[in-house]
């Protein structure tokens, strides 16, 4: 027992003293309490080297190298974005270690994260030629791959899956594509249909009793077929009206240092997590969806993306958007929107978060990259794997179905 106790102790101390040795780094994070952010000191865990941000699981680099970012760089910006992706990086691996146990099951092997990077990504040679558009403003998760053999031998590499971080640029948001509509135009999109269901049902009710009991009409029928007509028309109108009200809602200048929104990073590691049946290369509403709601789970924040002093003026996405479905959500435009992440976090507010991460990623199996769609293959995929991680799944499944049910489907 004396030997026991004396072996405790040392490996305690021992612990201790490395910590101490150990750097340690400014990194930003979010207040428990609010979504305002601070910078705190931490040390950093797992690190492999004594010089530069090279770890057992992660290897930060800037742009197209592959020497890991020093401590010492002369660019000390540069040095607090390694240290805070590295730090949120570990609380991401963390969490699945812990609550799901994924990124040990899929072997996801050591990543190298990459900052700064302008280049696309090419998959046939890793990185794009320099002349190509340069990328900023966002994040992207790279599929491992290896240049085609009959490229030279001086040409071939091949690469583990990747994270890359895009600069920050300030530009203006008139120039942005495929950010997809506002919010009132959502709105009243969605309110579209059944608003014109309805209008055209009083009509043909006023038609057949014009043609069959034309002493009940109430007005005659060329008044009714204005009326009708008119409604219709200024419906269109509104609603192609609403296009034009961006500056309401969004500020004329964007930009976005991905490396230093926390969430944004959960987000990327997520895709890497479940890219094994979901390619990382497709960005659609069902594959985004997915990995912001592991993003919100790690963060254990309600809006995600939340605006970042000085890095970032990106609106937030909230996990309890109570919009209602609409055909409009299927679309590829609408990766970007919080309508899936909001489904998702329906499920966790009746089911429980354990039950909830268990169960979203069981449904990425049931899931097809290139035809998911949320109203059929999503809610399916969660009711089929309900049958296999709910506690009572013919219960729960009735939780679920009145859940979907407020949200439109």
């Amino acid at each position: 027992m004396k030997y026991v106790l004396i072996f405790a102790f040392s490996f305690l101390y021992l612990s201790n003293l490395i910590a101490q040795e150990s750097p340690s780094f400014l990194v930003l994070e979010r207040k428990t309490r609010s979504n305002k952010t601070t910078f705190r000191k931490v040390y950093l865990e797992d690190l492999e080297s004594a010089k530069s941000f090279d770890g057992k699981f992660f290897k930060i680099v800037k742009g197209k190298s592959n020497e890991a970012i020093h401590f010492d760089d002369s660019d000390n910006q540069l040095v607090t974005k390694a240290a805070t992706v590295y730090h949120h990086l570990t609380l991401a691996r963390k969490f699945w270690r812990d609550e799901i146990d994924a990124s040990v099951k899929q072997k996801i092997g050591k990543l190298i994260i990459r900052l700064e990077i302008k280049n696309l990504y090419d998959e046939l040679g890793h990185f794009a030629n320099d002349n190509r558009t340069p990328q900023f403003n966002n994040a992207v998760s790279i599929p491992a791959g290896k240049t085609p053999d009959w490229l030279p031998s001086d040409r071939q590499s091949q690469w583990n899956n990747e994270i890359w971080f895009r600069p920050m640029k300030k530009v203006e948001t008139k120039d942005l594509q495929g950010i997809g509509p506002n919010p009132l135009t959502v709105s009243l999109t969605t309110l579209e249909e059944p608003f014109l269901n309805y209008t055209r049902n009083q009509f043909n009710q006023s038609l057949i009793e014009h043609i069959f009991y034309p002493t009940y009409a109430a007005n005659p029928l060329w008044m009714d077929v204005i009326r009708f007509a008119g409604t219709i028309a200024l419906t269109k109108a509104v609603i192609e009206g609403s296009k034009h009200t961006d500056r309401l809602f969004i500020e004329k200048y964007y930009y976005l240092d991905t490396a230093m929104v926390p969430e944004v990073i959960y987000h990327e590691y997520a895709h890497v997590v479940l890219s094994d049946y979901l390619e990382m290369s497709h960005s659609t509403p069902v594959v985004e969806g997915l990995a912001d709601y592991y993003a919100a789970a790690i963060a254990k924040k309600k809006t995600i993306y939340a605006r970042v002093k000085g890095h970032s003026n990106a609106a937030g996405k909230e996990t309890q958007s109570r919009q209602n479905y609409s055909h409009w959500y299927e679309s590829n435009r609408a990766a970007t929107s919080d309508f899936v992440l909001s489904v998702l976090w329906d499920v966790r507010e009746v089911l429980g978060d354990k039950t909830a991460n268990e169960l979203v990623f069981e449904a990425r199996t049931h899931l097809n990259t290139n035809t998911a769609t949320i109203n059929h293959h999503l809610i399916q995929s969660i009711l089929d794997a309900c049958d296999m991680k709910c506690s009572s799944p013919r219960r729960d499944k009735l939780k679920l179905y009145e859940a979907f049910g407020k949200k439109g489907f």
